[in-house]
């Protein structure tokens, strides 16, 4: 026979602690003279109600002298009446030669019950000199710890408010305690003063999205901008004002009056929100409504819903506008170059950053995201021509994140780029090439034009001796575009963007970054560099192709033997914890680099390291993010022939001049390079299993 699976369940939860029976009473007051005395039994112990149990439970709890200070405030804002627990409080709460007998016992139970029960503290008191002298003379670690959970609370009842008021006046200290009672002070004054304005808060972005197609971000950001402002009851009534006349004032196109700059700047986001959405094709309504729920009769949720939603209007395109072509085209084709499939992977990512206020990216980061597109297109069993939908979608998905940071951002974005060039012209003729400068234009554009204020110096370089490019500048609202011929034999791109940054760091740009003339880093991704770039301390970012929340360069099963021994050597050599330090999309603050580029020689293809190499030397720290490559993979197939050993080479001699010194650091992937002759040869050497201690 099998014996009954016992279930225990928590001491809380015990009907010994949640009964009026005598006989389960009697086991309470037993479990009030042993149990553990946590906060949590305590407070269940001093729950029970019964005559017959509540005052013999409070004269065991009184007599334990075992009770942690938690449990001490517990019992003495429940049970005043207890004299041990409130002497053994006051004792705790006061230094020993400061203890005055007679007068610190009314102090103990207030603070006791300003922890638990402000709604019976006696105002006398707070308002008489005793109190203020105890206040004066307590311990304040003490008091922090008692009130630990009180002054981290979002909201403050008006009894914990005046007692918290009255014990921060009469100390008038700046100890830690002090810090963080006038911090929940000051939260609980602006929700109270901005308490309506909060409630007006769903409706007036509701009103707001009617004017922008049901895009919500930017409306969030100005509402949240209006409330941050508000510090005094006459600005919340006047920000409440504000609230209720925005959607009139977003219709005609007017800027209500607001002193706040904050707030003009993100109203300006607003406007700039619904002239946008204006001139997206009107086909997101439909979809929207079409992915409401499954095949099979389930609701998406609102945040999968978007995804969905863009799943079908960029699968529905590439069907439709590439059904008759004789071969599926690339990626960067069908996502960049070609005007409506632009237009529409920006409408969906619009969408994404928030439609309706619903939007998958505060709840899901791009991993799971990416996962779940590669589990709807399985599940919808659709197999596209080289999978372009999927290309698309998780492209939307980062550019919806960039765009997004930038919103999120409270200074203005002042962006210089650097694309380098070298017998490349024929990538900007709109007929025969990729009309690349017309693609670029248009993805920065649409990054920057919910931010009226941001500015973008974008320097094409030509490297080319045959004059090929012309110099010239062409404006932009909030685009300068740039052409610049630099002919130089010498020079393998390094030379060009080294030189471009270095001009760009005169323009005034604070955030300075390159880039290929290709497409396949899109420029509406770059707003993942900005937000990265304002943690402390990071002097680089890469845009990088190995991370698991990247997508479309490499096949699934990841880089090449030959690329992940590269950049191991490349660890070993100048101890950059990077996985992708040749990916051509980084960015960086103009701090940094004006520190670095004196410390950078090399200018061939390996000068990436080089830069990242002096980025570090001067004491700040590399960040990776994941991009989505607009890049089909093509097993075997090689783009522009390089020599990695000649890289490498190079890498050793940037690692000698950064400070390498062999015989004290070792570097076991280079030696093995260099013993195996070539690092294709390295690559191909079989593992090397290790060898048993026991084998004979």
């Amino acid at each position: 026979m099998t014996a009954a699976a016992r279930v225990f369940l928590p001491l809380t939860d015990s009907p010994l602690l949640n009964s009026d029976h005598d006989a389960d009473a009697e086991l309470a007051i037993r479990l009030a003279a042993t149990a553990d005395p946590d906060p949590a039994t305590i407070r269940a112990l001093l729950s029970i109600t019964a005559a017959s149990a509540a005052g013999r439970i409070t004269r065991t709890l009184d007599d334990r002298t075992d009770l942690p200070l938690a449990a001490l405030a517990l019992l003495v804002a429940h049970r005043p009446e207890a004299k041990r627990a409130t002497r053994a409080l006051r004792d705790r709460l006061f230094f020993p030669d400061d203890a005055t007998p007679g007068m610190c016992h009314t102090f103990a139970r207030t603070i006791a019950a300003l922890a638990h029960r402000p709604e019976t503290i006696d105002d006398a008191y707070l308002a008489s000199e005793r109190f203020r002298q105890s206040a004066r003379a307590a311990n304040p670690a003490v008091l922090g710890e008692l009130l630990a959970l009180l002054l981290h609370a979002d909201i403050l009842a008006g009894p914990a408010e005046t007692a918290l008021h009255a014990l921060l006046t009469a100390r008038a200290d700046h100890a830690p305690v002090d810090l963080a009672g006038a911090a929940a002070l000051q939260r609980a004054h602006h929700r109270r003063v901005r308490a309506a304005l909060l409630t007006r808060r769903e409706q007036t972005i509701h009103d707001l999205a009617h004017h922008t197609r049901g895009l919500t971000l930017a409306a969030e950001r100005w509402f949240d901008a209006l409330t941050a402002a508000a510090d005094t009851p006459a600005q919340a009534g006047q920000a409440l004002a504000l609230a209720e006349t925005a959607a009139a004032h977003l219709s005609s196109d007017d800027d209500p009056d607001c002193a706040s700059p904050s707030v003009r700047r993100h109203w300006q986001q607003v406007t700039a929100t619904a002239h946008a959405a204006r001139a997206h094709p009107p086909v997101w309504e439909q979809a929207w409504r079409a992915a409401e729920a499954t095949d099979d009769g389930a609701r998406w949720d609102d945040t999968q819903r978007s995804l969905v939603a863009g799943y079908d209007l960029l699968r529905e395109h590439v069907r439709t506008a590439w059904a008759n072509a004789d071969s599926p085209p690339t990626p960067d084709q069908c996502w960049a170059a070609d005007p409506s499939g632009r237009a529409l992977l920006h409408l969906v990512a619009d969408h994404l950053t928030g439609h309706q206020t619903h939007s998958p990216l505060p709840h899901y980061d791009d991993r799971l995201l990416i996962a779940f597109v590669h589990g709807l297109a399985k599940n919808r069993r659709d197999h596209l021509p080289a999978d372009l939908h999927l290309h698309g979608l998780i492209a939307a998905i980062k550019a919806a994140r960039s765009k997004a940071a930038v919103l999120a951002r409270h200074d203005r974005i002042d962006l210089g780029i650097v694309v380098p060039m070298r017998d490349e012209t024929h990538r900007l003729n709109p007929e025969h090439g990729d009309d690349a400068l017309t693609v670029k234009i248009a993805q920065l554009t649409w990054l920057l034009q919910a931010c009226p204020d941001a500015r973008a110096d974008l320097l094409l370089v030509d490297e080319s001796t045959d004059h090929a490019a012309r110099a010239t500048t062409v404006e932009h609202p909030q685009i300068r575009v740039t052409i610049t011929a630099r002919p130089d034999d010498a020079s393998a791109k390094g030379g060009a963007v080294l030189w471009g940054l270095a001009q760009l760091l005169g323009t005034g740009s604070s955030v300075l970054a390159y880039t290929d003339l290709d497409l396949t880093y899109p420029l509406e991704q770059l707003g993942l560099h900005v937000a990265a770039l304002d943690e402390p301390g990071v002097g680089a970012v890469i845009g990088s192709r190995r991370r698991p929340d990247s997508h479309g360069y490499y096949p699934s099963t990841g880089p090449t033997p030959t690329a992940l021994l590269y950049q191991r050597a490349v660890r070993d050599l100048l101890q950059l914890d990077v996985g992708d330090p040749q990916a051509g999309f980084k960015a960086f603050p103009a701090a940094a680099l004006r520190t670095a580029l004196p410390l950078v020689t090399d200018h061939s293809l390996a000068f990436d390291t080089d830069l990242l190499a002096a980025i570090a030397r001067s004491g700040h720290t590399l960040a990776e993010v994941g991009v989505a490559a607009l890049h089909h993979y093509v097993e075997d197939h090689r783009g522009t022939p390089r020599d990695y050993d000649a890289m490498l080479a190079a890498v050793h001699r940037q690692a000698l001049r950064h400070g390498l010194d062999s015989g004290t650091r070792r570097t076991p992937t280079w030696d093995r390079i260099r013993r195996a002759g070539s690092l294709a040869a390295a690559a191909a050497e079989p593992a090397v299993k290790p060898t048993s201690p026991t084998s004979r």
